[in-house]
């Protein structure tokens, strides 16, 4: 009996060491799911110091609520084989309410009518952001009024986009949050 007592401590010793030597994350096998950022993260810092502007917790909060409303659907979501985009595409139908609010542009209007924030804490509030993530309408629409498909593309964490770069264009705050899958980030980023 203190010979099987032995081996089977001997196993377990093995066992725990190959899961260290194997550098395995948690998060890889985890479900696609959101998570808040906060001032502190080197990630947060480097877009602020790119864009010159100020980490803000309302528009951050804000984030979360897209990042959630993305991730509680993964089902719609698509990842690039190079991991540096993810695609959530919506049906919102014949929302045009919703379809007018996106063109306007008004998004805080637009992503409540398409139910965004509902549920976890409120709504998007006022409009007062831009997206600094691509918003595009059906391929096969060629506007916002003639769809009833739009996918939000959200980069890999640390990827700094064009949409980024536009979108910070006279604005001083910066809200983030992230949509996690398979242990790789993907930003949503507010400018306000």
């Amino acid at each position: 009996m203190k010979n099987w007592k032995k081996l089977l401590a001997c196993l377990l010793v093995g066992l725990m060491a190959l899961t260290v030597f194997t550098a395995c994350d948690a998060s890889v096998g985890a479900p696609m799911g959101p998570k808040r950022a906060d001032a502190e993260s080197e990630s947060v810092k480097a877009l602020c110091t790119k864009f010159g502007v100020t980490y803000d917790k309302e528009l951050s909060e804000k984030a979360y609520y897209i990042a959630h409303w993305v991730a509680q659907s993964a089902v719609s979501c698509k990842v690039n084989a190079e991991k540096t985009e993810l695609y959530r595409e919506n049906d919102i139908g014949n929302d045009a309410k919703a379809l007018l609010q996106m063109e306007n542009p008004r998004y805080a209007s637009a992503f409540d009518c398409m139910g965004i924030g509902k549920g976890i804490g409120g709504g998007m509030g006022v409009d007062d952001f831009t997206p600094g993530f691509a918003i595009q309408p059906d391929p096969n629409s060629p506007d916002f009024n003639t769809t009833s498909k739009i996918t939000f593309v959200l980069p890999n964490d640390r990827s700094v986009t064009d949409t980024m770069t536009k979108a910070a264009k006279g604005k001083t705050k910066l809200g983030v949050a992230y949509v996690v899958e398979k242990g790789v980030s993907y930003a949503v980023v507010l400018f306000g």
